[in-house]
């Protein structure tokens, strides 16, 4: 990374910090409440409304051998918007419950657009794909939910050991981890590994599918349980000549259309979370003892396909995909009250079949990429821009951790974090080769998640021979409000 730069954006998180020191010390600004709510006249009846937004400034080294938008680069400097919600629910009797959620993800300055977004908009015969003007406004979640057994008795608010509730519809209640069904508003370290998402915009839509799902409590067990339908997808396998090294493997089809499953559970050994809506918090900056340990999995037959003697007319041989993970979360303060220190931690296994040598490379917001043609040296195997291999089937674990330091640092309403994370991914494709990134960085809580300001360095790795060859890396800077 260009250390000119770096020292700007270094220079720029210092002045924000001292203006929102010295903001805060004037006086203490009303508290935010998540969300606004209506409350119907003289009923328990209401329908609330939150939305929350994520700017980020970044500064990508690129793959080797990358042109953007046909010119030869070693990196590229943008802004974008990560992320865009708006939510609404409504509680229509004290067992019904109506959720809706849109918003977009992902525009950059040459992607994350649709068609019709004007003239430079639609790609063509210079750009290969859809530039990154007007992006689609799309349905993230839209479900019904009865409450069979509450939480709480109805005659004496008091919680009953277990619960039960039914929801249908397009939904997030879906398993295999804690971080399957993270909320983008809470993250502890900016974004996700995506992994964490094995399927996602394939055979669910931005991690969601359609169908029934049941979940509740058991005395100390958060419990989610879904039956879902697969978003159809037919890719068609590649044949290689006889004895190349992709000869054989899977690829997504389930055009034969089976139905899912999906379910997870949390032992949650101190404070309860609430499961009122699926989405899991990464960090709760010192206001909950939390101590959980999870397990979950996915399963749907003939979800994927590999050819016969690696030949374009013969029969397609159908896979399953069957995945599953362990995870544990720890949000412990200590430090009493007037300190509030805060550990926050949190590691996953996950163990993923999609089917022989299945692999999928991705990356978050990446340019519009393609080779250039002048590059002599070697190129990696995931692609150019900033991908990397994500998803396969193979073994992947996840950890990250961050302190929250202490409220008499600043002596002021806004809060400190550090935190780190490391991932380790092993894939059938690749053999016994182990692919690694890190990522070190920190947020500045101006007012909790509702205004946050966070930084981070992150590598990824860059594949030779059907190795890890090399290492680049990306900084971010990120701007979120959250009401």
């Amino acid at each position: 990374m260009n250390k000119r730069l770096l020292g700007q954006v270094l220079l720029l998180l210092a002045i924000l910090l001292h203006i929102s020191s010295a903001s805060r010390g004037q006086g203490t600004p009303p508290e935010y409440k998540s969300g606004v709510a209506i409350k119907f006249r003289d009923t328990t009846k209401y329908i609330k409304f939150l939305t929350w937004a994520t700017f980020w400034g970044r500064h990508t080294d690129a793959n080797p051998g990358t042109a953007i938008n046909g010119i030869p680069q070693k990196g590229w400097n943008d802004f974008s918007l990560r992320q865009f919600r708006f939510l609404t629910y409504s509680q229509l009797s004290d067992r019904y419950l109506v959720l809706a959620d849109i918003g977009i993800d992902n525009q950059t300055f040459s992607s994350g657009g649709t068609p019709g977004g004007g003239s430079t908009g639609n790609g063509g015969a210079t750009y290969g794909g859809t530039l990154g003007k007007k992006p689609g406004i799309y349905l993230h979640d839209l479900w019904n939910e009865y409450a069979v057994v509450p939480d709480k008795d109805r005659a004496t608010q008091k919680a009953n050991f277990a619960s039960l509730y039914i929801g249908t519809g397009l939904h997030y209640w879906m398993g295999i981890s804690r971080m399957t069904s993270s909320s983008s508003a809470s993250y502890l370290a900016l974004d996700v590994p995506l992994y964490n998402w094995p399927l996602v915009d394939l055979s669910d839509q931005f991690a969601r599918q359609l169908g029934v799902y049941v979940k509740g409590n058991i005395g100390p067990v958060a419990y989610r349980w879904a039956v879902n339908k697969p978003f159809t997808v037919l890719s068609t396998p590649t044949a290689y000549p006889k004895g190349a090294p992709d000869s054989s493997y899977a690829v997504d089809n389930n055009a034969t259309g089976k139905l899912s499953t999906t379910g997870y559970a949390a032992w949650q050994f101190l404070d309860k979370e609430n499961y009122l809506l699926p989405y899991t918090t990464g960090t709760y900056i010192g206001t909950m003892r939390v101590f959980n340990i999870g397990a979950g999995y996915y399963a749907t037959p003939e979800g994927t396909v590999t050819q016969a003697n690696n030949t374009a007319t013969s029969p397609l041989i159908r896979h399953s995909i069957t995945l599953w993970a362990v995870d544990a979360f720890a949000d412990l303060p200590f430090g009493g009250t007037r300190q509030n220190w805060a550990f926050t931690g949190y590691t996953v296994y996950y163990h993923y079949n999609f089917g022989p040598n299945y692999l999928r490379t991705g990356s978050i917001m990446n340019a519009n990429v393609s080779a250039d043609a002048g590059y002599m040296g070697n190129v990696s195997q995931a692609g150019y821009g900033n991908l990397a291999p994500l998803i396969g089937t193979g073994e992947s674990w996840f950890t990250q951790a961050g302190l929250l330091l202490p409220k008499t640092l600043l002596n002021s309403r806004t809060r400190l974090q550090a935190f780190g994370e490391y991932s380790l991914q092993q894939f059938d494709r690749y053999g016994s080769a182990k692919f690694t990134y890190w990522s070190a960085g920190g947020n500045i809580y101006l007012d909790g998640h509702h205004a946050r300001i966070s930084f981070k360095y992150q590598t990824r790795p860059i594949v030779v021979d059907n190795r890890q060859d090399a290492s680049k890396g990306t900084f971010i800077i990120a701007t979120q409000v959250y009401l």
